[in-house]
Order: structure tokens, then C-alpha cells, then sequence
């Protein structure tokens, strides 16, 4: 299996590698023009529609806080999430189905409908503020902050999925992790109106995980984040393993973590995402982290987006 990280050239402002992909990414700049004049005349679904997306490629933490609103809102509102097919987001789907009332499409505009026809009045969309078919009530900008806006170029020569412009699109900025005054400049700078607010991952389930020796794997698209909270919270890792973004788990994988944890007689522990993605024979033979957000005045977010 190949390892896929980050480019580290993706974090400085000035490198060769940047300067010799930025003509690709003018390129790729006028894909985005081109795919927003396609959908020029975007259609207003009669649906209030929540949408959380991210600029940096990769992962921001936005189905987390998508789990998050809807079981928040489900009290007051019938509301729904939609998510556009992907082969290898089956992780985050078989997670989001769990805890979420979800419709997978293969356009998204045909989940809207589809919502509409069964009488939802609020949607959120796990990730499509690049798709243009549709207009969005309330879109919301997830931010890591040790990640921030990279080098602040677009793909390829940068993480972005969109140039820092696009902010203004956005109504809230949710920042996951430290307090990054960076970033709340750039947001201001490209729009004065945004909201902008922090959220840290918490593990409700900690007391199952105390007293434990660990071999931590993931495979998500910031594996040392979840490593990072597994010390922070005093949970004892002996040994980490990483796997790609939506890794899909085979028997073989993990039949080699559950040999080599026995044969250093620890336990194994993974990500929630990850953990609903394995096969069911070993299941209960895996601890998993049960995360949650706490977001600073969120009170005021569900305000903004009610």
C-alpha cells in the first residue's frame, strides 16, 4: 500500500515545486470558473439547506460537526443529511447512516428533492459548497487550524480546493483546535460578516479506554490528530499505524494488527469513522473512540443556522 501525505511544499509560501505547478493550477482555476458558469442559474429548493464544506483538501472535520447539528436540530425540526456518493467514503457514509437520517445520491440536487418530497424541512449537506446546482442557506467553512489555508494556492500548487476569495461565500467559520489569529484575519479580510467560532474534539467514552495499553491505527486524512487526542486524554499508545484517507480495511489488515497487539499483549483501538467500516467478525475485538465537538458559543451558531 502506498502512504499518501501532504505535500510539505503545500506549507510554504515560496517554493520551486509550488512556482512549477502554477500553471497547472490556473488551469484548474478555470475548471472552477467554467463549472460555476455552468450552473449559473442555481436552483432554490423549497428545503432550508445547511451546507458544510472546506476549502483545505482533505480532512477538516466536517462530518463531525454535520453529526453534531442534526442531532442538535433533530428536536425542533424534521431535518436530514445528504451525501454525495463516493465508492471510498463508504467510512463516513456507514458512520453518518448510524447516527443521522441519510439520503446517498449521486447528485445532490436529487437528494434535495428527494427530502422535499418526504416532507423534510431542513437539510445539510455533508460537503458541497463546490457543487453550484443548488443555492445554500447556511454555509458553513470548516478550518483545521494547525493546517489553516496552507500556502494559500489552489490545487495543485497549493491545498485549496477554491482560492481564499471564496470565503465570501461562506456565512460561519467553525476552526478546529487552537485559537489561530492567522486565520481569523484572512476570514475578516476576504469577508467582515463571517462568523467565525472554535471547536475541539472531546471522547465521550474515555472511562472505556482508561487503564489500557494501546496499538492506535486510522485511517483518516490527519491520522496524528487522533493519536494526539488519544495522549492528550493520558490513554497509553505503545505503537501507532497509519493507512491512507478512507482506507477500506481487508481481512488481512487487520488479522496482521490483531497479531501483532497480541503478540505485544495490547489492546487495539481506532477511530469511529474507522471502526464502522470493518468487517463485523472484528469488531468486538476493536475499541474505537466515540468523538464529539465542543464549539465555543454554540449556542450562537445554532441561533445563526435555526
Amino acid at each position: 500500500m502506498i502512504k499518501i501525505s501532504t505535500p510539505l511544499f503545500w506549507k510554504k509560501k515560496f517554493h520551486l515545486l509550488t512556482i512549477i505547478f502554477l500553471p497547472f493550477s490556473i488551469i484548474y482555476f478555470f475548471l472552477i470558473l467554467l463549472n460555476r458558469l455552468n450552473n449559473i442559474f442555481s436552483k432554490k429548493i423549497s428545503i432550508k439547506i445547511i451546507c458544510v464544506g472546506n476549502l483545505y483538501v482533505g480532512g477538516t472535520g466536517k462530518t463531525p460537526l454535520v453529526k453534531k447539528i442534526f442531532n442538535d436540530l433533530k428536536k425542533n425540526k424534521k431535518i436530514c443529511v445528504i451525501k454525495k456518493y463516493r465508492k471510498n467514503h463508504r467510512d463516513e457514509i456507514n458512520l453518518l447512516k448510524k447516527d443521522t437520517v441519510l439520503f446517498v445520491v449521486k447528485k445532490r440536487i436529487d437528494g434535495l428533492r428527494k427530502a422535499v418530497k418526504k416532507k423534510f424541512n431542513t437539510a445539510i449537506i455533508d460537503d458541497g459548497m463546490q457543487d453550484y446546482s443548488f443555492n445554500k442557506d447556511f454555509p458553513i467553512l470548516c478550518i483545521k487550524s494547525k493546517h489553516a489555508f496552507g500556502n494559500g494556492n489552489i490545487l495543485p500548487a497549493g491545498p485549496l480546493r477554491e482560492p481564499l476569495s471564496s470565503i465570501k461565500n461562506y456565512k460561519i467559520a467553525v476552526i478546529n483546535g487552537k485559537k489561530n489569529n492567522k486565520i481569523n484575519i484572512i476570514l475578516k479580510k476576504y469577508n467582515p460578516n463571517i462568523k467565525i467560532f472554535y471547536s475541539n474534539y472531546y471522547i465521550k467514552n474515555l472511562n472505556e479506554l482508561k487503564n489500557k495499553k494501546f496499538l492506535a491505527f486510522s485511517g483518516i486524512a490527519d491520522n496524528e490528530s487522533f493519536f494526539n487526542i488519544l495522549k492528550k486524554n493520558n490513554i497509553e499508545i505503545v505503537e501507532t499505524k497509519c493507512f491512507n484517507d478512507h482506507h477500506d480495511f481487508t481481512d488481512e489488515d487487520m488479522q496482521n494488527l490483531i497479531k501483532k497487539s497480541q503478540k505485544k499483549n495490547i489492546k487495539l483501538v481506532t477511530t469511529d469513522k474507522n471502526y464502522n467500516n470493518l468487517n463485523s467478525k472484528f469488531k468486538k475485538k476493536i475499541f474505537y473512540t466515540k468523538i464529539d465537538l465542543e464549539i465555543s458559543n454554540y449556542s450562537e451558531l445554532l441561533n445563526e443556522i435555526n
